[in-house]
């Protein structure tokens, strides 16, 4: 299929042109690498223009950055190799462990500054006379290489984001109707929202490619912006709405029938188009209004009242993706954010994401632990031609940090060296010596160059060609003229192959962990948020923390997947643990305007709950919340009935029920006829 894909072919011809189009330049500006040039271009071109640009800014951001560390360390560290490789390894680990806290478009800068000091320093330790002239060569290339990336890009073919934006918005919101409907009909199922959540944890990235597609599209990224922190409170909104109408299902409630008309209705809205959707909301709005009872003190009212108004804030979410979806569709800024239901903070902040702190020091302290392995074998064995080794150990390592176990990806990587030593062995010694021209140099090298490029249009080929190419190109170091030495060529290949060896052993006894081991240490930082909410530490904001939580949900999603059969840990939803969370918040808010008495409840129950998770944390597995906790639950849901009328009292109220229904879900709960009824106030 991939060979029929005209948008391939056009892609890799391109990418194609603009490599040879550096490779020219940087011959004719007479540089002293003109290969790097070349290698950039398949670095930075991505399918998409914004994309192109935003990489193609990190790498020379980062590239600046290494040549600046490499330009200090060579003069003062040169006469000591063993400290030269110390601090090398530290400097690699540094950026390595920045990165991996930035993840997304932005780390790739920190990945890159890491590497590129090894790049730069090692070839030079023969001869350190020539790293200013190198650094300065360097950058030049980069720079030489990442304009015509984007160059081409704008003028050849260009393929703006927005098409694929629009594409994967409309799959989102496909995904999320299906969710809604699914969960309005009864259907327990869970996969969707671990899909929908592993998906907008991607989101991030989009907002920045379409920030440097088109600096005319700069309220697209704002629209984009806002539909992700809606999407996100859709998820524990859609959670909470399923636990309410199962309950009520399970009893064949009589109050249901009366729901039913509305949930169908709802459930065809959800499925209008974007435009149509305005007409019909707020009869939906009004419907729901009318249908709320005075609640008097009975469990069904107090779950039809809760079930009500998650359903009235699904559809206030609904309401704004579909108004968002629109504007981006039709490339134009809202209207307005006021006219928003559920509204946000306006400072424009960065939402919150999940940082391990711990785990990216651990990754980053493996990656210069294998650099420096590598370096002490190297300097031992006293082998001259080994620097190329320590660059190959640097790129490895740093490139794969981010993983689970990198060890498979660097296999890969290694088998793309050889498979590129095969072709550059073809190359240096059977063809390149009978071309003498320019244009044959790009006959010939299209013949592998163009095929490759349709493997890296698509992003799961891609990461493989990417190492395949570069590796080629550093082998073949073409120059303005022919230098290829066997002796030379082979001594070099041999340190790469060592060096990707080194690095995969080292990772493979430092840090290699499978997906079970990251989803549980994952779950007991979820754990640990939880208790520190409770607590009162942390951020307290309900959607910067619902999407800390949702983060955590998206990086759990596929780990999940892949633990095996029968772990204690599979049985953990990140998703009803976000919404703890923010019944968390709702009573820690609404604690402050009750009666001293009920504030000493709430106190007491927060810290069972706070108490609860730390205990989990501790025990490292999943635990049965403590009957003492269920008990100061019931017995505040009886005691805050008799709170004088008021939006602290309906919040507290809802906010108990939340923990009582997520924390003991299988234990029946029946409640006392309070003196007085209260009013449905406003849910979280």
């Amino acid at each position: 299929m991939l060979l029929l894909d005209r948008q391939a072919w056009m892609f890799s011809l391109r990418t194609f042109l603009a490599a040879i189009a550096a490779l020219y330049i940087a011959l004719q500006g007479d540089l002293e690498r003109p290969y790097w040039a070349m290698a950039t271009v398949y670095l930075v071109t991505q399918p998409w223009l914004g994309a192109t640009r935003a990489k193609g800014m990190y790498r020379v951001g980062g590239t600046l950055a290494g040549c600046a560390m490499a330009l200090w360390m060579v003069p003062q560290l040169l006469q000591t190799p063993w400290l030269f490789a110390a601090v090398m390894s530290l400097w690699l680990s540094a950026c390595v462990y920045i990165a991996l806290l930035n993840r997304g478009p932005r780390g790739y800068a920190f990945l890159l500054a890491s590497y590129t000091s090894a790049i730069v320093c090692f070839p030079m330790l023969h001869a350190p006379e020539d790293i200013f002239a190198t650094v300065i060569s360097r950058s030049e290339e980069i720079l030489l290489g990442t304009m015509m990336a984007v160059l081409f890009a704008a003028l050849f073919f260009p393929q703006p984001v927005r098409p694929m934006l629009r594409a994967r918005i409309d799959s989102w919101m496909g995904d999320s109707a299906q969710w809604c409907a699914t969960v309005l009909a009864g259907d327990k199922a869970h996969a969707p929202h671990n899909r929908l959540a592993a998906d907008l944890a991607q989101f991030e990235s989009l907002i920045e490619f379409v920030r440097r597609d088109n600096p005319r599209h700069a309220h697209t990224a704002v629209s984009m912006q806002h539909l992700h922190e809606r999407m996100l409170m859709l998820l524990p909104v859609l959670s909470s709405i399923a636990d309410r109408l199962n309950a009520l299902r399970a009893d064949n409630r009589p109050e249901l029938a009366d729901l039913d008309g509305l949930i169908h209705d709802i459930t065809h809205w959800l499925t209008l188009p974007s435009q149509d959707k305005a007409s019909g909301y707020e009869a939906l709005r009004q419907r729901i209004s009318a249908l709320k009872p005075d609640v008097d003190g009975q469990l069904e009212h107090l779950q039809q009242v809760t079930l009500l108004l998650r359903l009235e804030e699904l559809v206030d979410l609904w309401h704004d993706c579909a108004a968002l979806q629109q504007a981006i569709e039709q490339d134009h800024p809202p209207e307005g954010i006021a006219r928003f239901r559920i509204r946000t903070d306006n400072r424009q902040q960065r939402p919150a994401r999940h940082v391990d702190h711990g785990m990216a020091l651990f990754s980053a302290a493996s990656a210069g632990v294998a650099l420096m392995c590598y370096c002490a074998i190297w300097i031992l064995l006293g082998w001259e031609a080994g620097n190329s080794g320590a660059m190959m150990a640097a790129i490895v390592a740093a490139y794969f940090a981010s993983q689970d176990d990198p060890v498979p990806s660097q296999v890969s990587f290694l088998l793309c060296l050889l498979a590129a030593t095969v072709l550059a062995t073809i190359y240096l010694f059977g063809i390149l010596p009978s071309v003498h021209e320019f244009g044959s140099i790009v006959m010939v090298l299209a013949v592998v160059f163009v095929p490759l490029g349709l493997l890296v249009y698509r992003t799961h080929t891609s990461v493989i060609v990417w190492p395949l190419i570069n590796t080629l190109l550093a082998q073949l170091g073409l120059h303005g003229h022919y230098t290829a030495d066997l002796e030379v060529f082979l001594n070099a290949s041999a340190a790469m192959v060592l060096g990707i060896t080194v690095s995969a052993v080292m990772t493979r006894q430092f840090r290699s962990v499978g997906a079970e081991w990251t989803a549980r240490r994952l779950v007991r930082q979820g754990w640990k948020t939880l208790a520190d909410a409770a607590q009162g530490h942390g951020q307290q904001d309900r959607q910067q923390f619902a999407a800390r939580m949702l983060d955590l949900l998206g990086l759990l999603a596929p780990r999940l997947a892949a633990t095996p059969p029968g772990s204690n840990i599979a049985s953990v939803d990140m998703l009803t643990e976000a919404r703890v969370g923010l019944n968390i918040l709702q009573l820690r808010r609404a604690r402050l305007g009750l009666p001293a008495e009920n504030l000493a409840a709430i106190e007491a129950i927060l810290a069972d709950v706070a108490s609860h998770y730390r205990a989990q944390v501790a025990q490292r597995r999943p635990l049965p919340p403590p009957q003492a906790l269920r008990e100061r639950l019931d017995a505040s849901l009886l005691r805050t009935q008799d709170v004088a009328e008021g939006k602290a009292r309906d919040e507290a109220l809802i906010g108990v029920l939340g923990l009582r229904s997520v924390l003991f879900p299988a234990l029946p709960l029946q409640l006392a006829t309070p003196t007085k009824p209260w009013s449905s106030g406003t849910c979280s």
